[in-house]
This record gives structure tokens, C-alpha cells and sequence, in this order.
């Protein structure tokens, strides 16, 4: 008797040695050389930027870059870092819709894809287990946030995606 090959879906392909953050949780972190893909059809529908609570990502913004006299303590920074990325989680697809409307290889493209390019590089990174350098970073993902947050329509009355 032949048996016949089990249903099951192919395991995930091995580490092919490529440095970390080249394709994170948040898409893909190296620039392409060619024109941007068009948005896949399963892609977050521009509509998404519906479902953005901007008072809530500005509360969190806010949080993260107050300069009060009491330092944020370790615990509350990995809170933040939490926060702040699934902000920027819900957000990317917006900013990356508004790409791929621009003209490629433009100034304008260049500078837009090397900010997304930036911002899912430094959100696909670890936070820090240095006090300083955790406060850094989660200061450093709140002003990707808050330009992410620009790039909606209903901030930006350019931003068309």
C-alpha cells in the first residue's frame, strides 16, 4: 500500500543567517530596490485609520516624552514600549498605504520609505534592560509614533492612502 503525504502545512523556513530585524513583526525593515508593492488585497484597509483612538495614542505620546520630575521607573517604560508599539502596529499600514500613492523614486518617496524603513527597524527591536537606554528608546518610539500618527488623513489633509 502507498501512503499518501500527511496535510499538514510546511514548517517555517530555518534562520538563513540574516541579520535580525530584516522582516520583523512589522513588515519588512530594508529598503527595496524597486517600486513599492501594491497593497495586498488582505493588506489593513485604508479605512483602518478609523480605528485609530488618536486620544489615546496622543495620551500615550505624552506619557512617554513628560519631563517630570519623577523618572519613569523600568516597569512603566516596558508598559509604554508595549503601548507605543501596537500603536505603531495599528498605524504603519496607514503611513504605508499613503507610500505606495507616491511617485517612486522621488525625493519625497525616498525620504517617506526611509522613515518606515526606521520606524519598523527600531519597533522590531528589544527594549533595553539599561534604565537610561530603555528611556531613550521608548522616547525614540514616541516621536516615530507621533510622526505615524501625523500621516493619517484625518491629521494630515495630504495624507490620502
Amino acid at each position: 500500500m502507498q501512503t499518501t503525504p500527511d496535510a499538514t502545512p510546511p514548517a517555517a523556513p530555518a534562520p538563513t543567517g540574516e541579520p535580525p530585524g530584516r522582516d520583523g513583526p512589522f513588515g519588512r525593515a530594508v529598503p527595496e530596490e524597486t517600486a513599492p508593492p501594491a497593497p495586498a488585497a488582505d493588506a489593513d484597509p485604508p479605512e483602518a485609520a478609523v480605528l485609530v483612538d488618536a486620544a489615546a495614542v496622543q495620551h500615550t505620546i505624552g506619557r512617554a516624552l513628560a519631563h517630570g520630575s519623577a523618572p519613569l521607573r523600568h516597569r512603566e517604560l516596558v508598559e509604554l514600549d508595549a503601548r507605543l508599539r501596537d500603536h505603531i502596529r495599528l498605524l504603519l499600514p496607514i503611513a504605508r498605504a499613503r507610500a505606495a500613492v507616491l511617485r517612486p523614486s522621488t525625493a519625497q518617496w525616498l525620504r517617506y520609505r526611509a522613515r518606515l524603513d526606521w520606524i519598523t527597524n527600531q519597533a522590531g527591536r528589544e527594549l533595553d534592560s539599561g534604565l537610561h537606554s530603555a528611556r531613550q528608546q521608548v522616547r525614540s518610539l514616541a516621536h516615530d509614533c507621533r510622526w505615524l500618527l501625523r500621516q493619517t488623513p484625518e491629521w494630515n489633509r495630504k495624507a490620502t492612502p
